[in-house]
């Protein structure tokens, strides 16, 4: 047999981590062996949870959903930013922003029960590496899990955090001094580890300063409160000045980024292993498929293009199904809101816990050993149905709306709903 005319293959390689030029090292045809797990996934020893994506992590646990993270966060001891809704929905809108600059996505922390599919809580973050590139978490408090534990996961959050972030509303003074009155009683109870409170008002700050002064009585906790915050850009450059001032004493070692815009990298691609190079179009049309016949000349659906869609108009026709109250149509990657019409609730938690929904399903058909669910559900309660439905042509959109059950019929409304002609 004629042998090879090409170089010989190099050896098998094994991994080494402190090997300098990357990206030689990836242009490399040779096999590598990684004998951690995390090192090939991208995952700190410190990080909660088990990277199973991009934009997954999974953590199992055997007991409580409070008592098992509280256990996790004393032995690992992350570093992370809690962000903490008082009178208003912004963090997981900051998280949204500070994503989306970069094209990724918000990630989502699936916490289950040992045995079970559906997750007992998601927590939603990003990741921000510091100027040494440590990444640290910045988790928003406005968790997915029962409602009762919510409030303790919040707490939670906010005691292990090297910076809590409590970002209020236009809120009065007297329902302000409330909705802080359970953080007061948890500082105080001496189980709190957050030394460092920042207060960020997104309206008048005029009682926050109040209630900051009589937060920080406790003398366990420094708090401040900053300017005014206009901007989702302003919120995060007020975070990340409060954190340089306070972890950053190794001479900008350990600075986290003030630019929303440039606080998250954008996703890795893959190296390619050799340049592609184009075909000369001579070449390409004498290697084309055989000519279509005139019975399939009809051209393409043409994809759509993000942001083009005007989707309001969707919504409302939407909307106009006998029984509808609400409808909301949003992004499933990053869970933003694109039109609603009608309601409450509010557009950014139809999107959020449509998202949920969706996520959840998907997660029990897998641990089922069904494959992957069809992205649509129904959920009826005693007064409401619940529709989801992906929007046809336009991947990654999806419409959720809510059906007063008095009111409505949902066999007859899902039959409407897919009559609907989705925007082109």
């Amino acid at each position: 047999m004629q042998g090879r005319d090409d170089p010989t293959w190099p050896d098998t390689q094994r991994f080494d981590h402190r090997a300098t030029d990357k990206r030689a090292e990836l242009l490399e045809p040779s096999t590598q062996f990684i004998a951690d797990r995390d090192a090939y996934l991208g995952q700190g020893s410190q990080d909660i949870g088990r990277r199973i994506a991009d934009d997954q992590v999974e953590l199992f646990v055997a007991s409580g959903l409070i008592a098992s993270l509280e256990l996790e966060f004393k032995q690992h001891r992350p570093e992370f930013i809690a962000l903490h809704d008082v009178g208003t929905s912004a963090s997981l809108r900051l998280l949204t922003g500070l994503a989306g600059a970069a094209g990724a996505r918000v990630q989502r922390l699936l916490v289950r029960k040992a045995g079970q599919g559906v997750p007992l809580a998601v927590l939603q973050f990003v990741e921000v590496p510091l100027a040494d590139g440590t990444p640290v978490r910045v988790y928003s408090t406005d968790v997915t899990a029962d409602l009762a534990q919510r409030a303790e996961l919040a707490l939670l959050l906010l005691s292990h955090s090297q910076l809590g972030v409590l970002l209020v509303g236009e809120v009065p003074a007297k329902l302000l001094a409330t909705q802080l009155a359970p953080l007061q009683d948890a500082i105080a109870s001496g189980a709190w580890s957050n030394r460092d409170l920042l207060l960020v008002p997104l309206g008048s700050g005029a009682a926050l300063a109040a209630q900051g002064a009589q937060l920080a009585r406790q003398n366990t906790v420094a708090v401040q409160v900053t300017p005014h915050a206009a901007q989702p850009k302003d919120v995060w450059t007020f975070i990340g000045g409060a954190w340089n001032r306070v972890h950053d004493r190794t001479g900008g070692k350990r600075a986290l980024p003030t630019d929303m815009t440039r606080a998250v990298p954008k996703p890795r691609v893959p190296m390619p292993e050799a340049d592609t190079q184009p075909m000369p179009l001579a070449q390409a049309a004498t290697q084309a498929a055989p000519a279509r016949t005139a019975a399939s000349t009809t051209p393409p659906t043409p994809m759509p293009v993000p942001g083009s869609t005007r989707w309001q108009a969707y919504a409302e026709r939407c909307a106009v199904i006998k029984g509808a109250v609400a409808c909301c149509v949003f992004d499933t990657h990053s869970m933003q809101p694109m039109a609603m019409a009608g309601g409450p609730p509010s557009a950014e938690r139809l999107a959020q816990q449509g998202t949920a929904l969706l996520a959840a399903m998907n997660d029990a058909s897998r641990a089922l050993g069904l494959g992957p669910a069809r992205s649509e559900a129904s959920v009826s309660t005693q007064a409401h149905h619940l529709l989801l439905r992906p929007v046809p042509g336009h991947p990654g959109v999806a419409v959720h709306l809510v059906i007063q059950a008095s009111t409505g019929n949902l066999t007859l409304a899902r039959m409407q709903l897919e009559r609907i002609e989705a925007p082109r």
